[in-house]
């Protein structure tokens, strides 16, 4: 019941980026059987393939299952759903312990309005923490560890038997005042095994052109120090990364494309990794199979990887056969940084990488953290000066936000040693070790809360850059003038965060975080030009996106006719 894709907004906006312009069909919700055996409640901003994942599984072996997407705010939607189709037992995704709280409340509401069903709950945060998850969610009966295809089965298949639940691997339950975790099932070893994930009758577009979500692999080499994936992964027997073959993924995506429609695929893999000999070879077969299927020269794709994947030879092939977005996970942009986040990587090769991909005019977004455990003056200084060095030719939007300390991280039990975890469990946090510069994150945090975290923010002009890129790319838009002034808006805005984060911090320093705190003239001056200056940039940015759409209505038109 994973979903092995982190909402880290902080270090993966990818999600984001897509939010805004994704039409997820809702023709699956509107009409779903009566009567079933499973419905799996979870986010699906893109598509959830863990929750599909397992949707299809449990369809191939005969059981009764639906998808109903959640939203903040839409608990009576569930709760009506629920009713209609009484199902028998209930999943719902709690990737990470940010998302406790409202899937919480829901089951709350949902016990509150006479919803007996089993409730069972699954990904990396419940995985990892199925003690604390029961006392978070205390009307929670119990918990799919880590991958639950095979899971969720032999738990269905026991649902009236408590006596049997002890033989079910991988999953934890209640036994009066303890908690009981199974003995742990091995991770698939064959991923080819698997049927492909369930989609909606109808396609997501983007940009006017149809697009699916894929996934090549589970699991990633590296032990990132701010990331679970790791620990979810490397629990249970089994490969830290296992691939599907390249045969088995390019069937799928010509099955879209042929029956759907479908011209770009967003790789959710944790890490589309083509570093070392065997990842190599894999991507050869890969992009042996697209030209096998005719697909190179008539899809576009998006892979998210580490900066020291990037090697100029085999990019330039992969996008001879299609790669079109890359999303780096950079993270840092100073050495201190990148040691505290064991990145195993340098400034250097952050530069460098986003240098060759800008050069093969591949789209473009990275993950940043402006802050971390480590953070001090000068290396925030560092990432600012950063910042400025890649976003300055406004061939991307940048982001940042502060590194998060998710449940069974190692960046999470250091800051636990030594003690400067605080904060609730859903909403962990931790101080720097200068007080200016807790206060000075603070005030980034207020100033750049609607720009970096709304969805009319940053990830409102990442949508609409993504959308002109990939509609030019299918000679849907050719627009020069338009691209040069959404190329300008963008360098306007990174130029304006550079000079809001600088213009703070020089003042910090200058006089102090508390004497900055009592003149309030010269923070209201900070606020007024950042708040002005991303009202403008919103204002421009959605003309330019009406501008896209009108043209996109006229070519599809002109296409009719």
């Amino acid at each position: 019941m994973s979903n092995r894709k982190r909402i880290d907004s902080a270090s993966c906006f990818v999600a984001a980026m897509l939010t805004p312009i994704l039409t997820i069909s809702s023709a699956m919700n509107a009409n779903l059987r009566t009567n079933i055996g499973i419905l799996l409640i979870g986010y699906e901003n893109q598509e959830n393939l863990g929750l599909r994942s397992l949707i299809a599984c449990l369809r191939q072996q005969g059981y009764q299952a639906e998808l109903h997407s959640f939203f903040p705010g839409k608990d009576q939607e569930v709760l009506d759903a629920v009713r209609r189709l009484k199902p028998r037992l209930i999943g719902f995704s709690l990737i990470f312990q940010f998302t406790i709280d409202q899937f919480s409340s829901l089951m709350r509401f949902l016990r509150n309005n006479g919803i007996t069903t089993h409730f069972t709950a699954g990904g990396h945060f419940p995985s990892l923490r199925p003690a604390e998850t029961f006392e978070l969610v205390p009307d929670l009966d119990s918990i799919v560890r880590f991958e639950g295809e095979e899971t969720v089965v032999e738990l269905y298949d026991k649902l009236d038997e408590p006596s049997e639940w002890p033989t079910i691997r991988s999953i934890a339950f209640r036994d009066g005042d303890k908690v009981v975790q199974t003995p742990l099932r091995p991770l698939i070893q064959d991923l080819d095994d698997l049927p492909v994930v369930f989609r909606d009758e109808t396609s997501t577009t983007i940009g006017g052109i149809g697009m699916a979500s894929m996934l090549a692999s589970r699991g990633c080499h590296f032990n990132c120090s701010f990331c679970s994936i790791r620990q979810f992964y490397g629990i249970s027997d089994g490969k830290l990364r296992r691939t599907r073959s390249p045969h088995h993924v390019v069937e799928e995506m010509h099955a879209l494309f042929a029956e759907r429609d479908v011209r770009f695929f967003s790789f959710q893999d944790d890490d589309f990794a083509f570093r070392s000999p065997n990842q190599k070879k894999w991507i050869g077969e890969f992009l042996k199979e697209l030209r096998l299927k005719g697909l190179a020269g008539q899809i576009k794709w998006k892979i998210s990887c580490r900066v020291d994947d990037i090697q100029p030879e085999l990019v330039r092939e992969m996008a001879e056969h299609g790669l079109f977005a890359v999303y780096l996970g950079v993270e840092s942009g100073n050495e201190a940084g990148l040691k505290t986040l064991n990145k195993q990587t340098s400034v250097r090769k952050n530069l460098d990488a986003i240098d060759t991909v800008k050069q093969m005019s591949l789209a473009l977004s990275i993950g940043f953290m402006l802050f971390d455990p480590s953070s001090t003056v000068e290396t925030v200084s560092e990432n600012i000066d950063f910042l400025f060095r890649v976003g300055q030719d406004g061939y991307f939007p940048i982001n940042f936000g502060k590194m998060l300390p998710y449940a069974g991280t190692p960046v999470e039990r250091d800051l636990q040693l030594q003690g400067r975890l605080k904060g609730p469990l859903t909403h962990p946090d931790y101080d720097f070790l200068n007080p200016d510069l807790d206060w000075y994150a603070f005030l980034v945090q207020k100033l750049f809360a609607r720009r970096n975290f709304g969805a009319e923010g940053v990830a409102a002009l990442q949508n609409t850059d993504f959308e002109y890129r990939i509609a030019a790319s299918f000679g849907l838009d050719n627009s020069r003038e338009r691209f040069e002034a959404l190329a300008k808006n963008i360098t306007r805005s990174n130029k304006l965060v550079v000079e809001t984060l600088r213009s703070l911090l020089d003042a910090v320093e200058s006089i102090g975080a508390e004497q900055l705190l009592r003149d309030e003239e010269r923070l209201l001056a900070i606020a007024d030009k950042e708040w002005s200056g991303e009202a403008e940039i919103r204002e421009e940015n959605e003309r330019l996106r009406r501008e896209l759409i009108l043209a996109l209505r006229n070519e599809s038109g002109q296409v009719s006719a």
